[in-house]
């Protein structure tokens, strides 16, 4: 139902948590070493989120 872009977020978000299980600065350096612009996307899921049917 969403963007491709966010879907790939979620899933390196996910994947990321493989190695760490928390949102730690280590963490979140792998999703930007992956997504340097995570943080749009990640807006982008917070705000239209809701809207989404899973």
């Amino acid at each position: 139902m969403a963007k491709t872009s966010i879907i790939d977020y979620v899933v390196v978000h996910e994947m990321c948590h493989l190695k760490y299980k928390d949102h730690s600065k280590k963490y979140c350096n792998s999703i930007k070493t992956i997504l340097p612009d995570y943080k749009i996307r990640k807006e982008w899921l917070r705000v239209n989120g809701k809207m989404l049917n899973v």
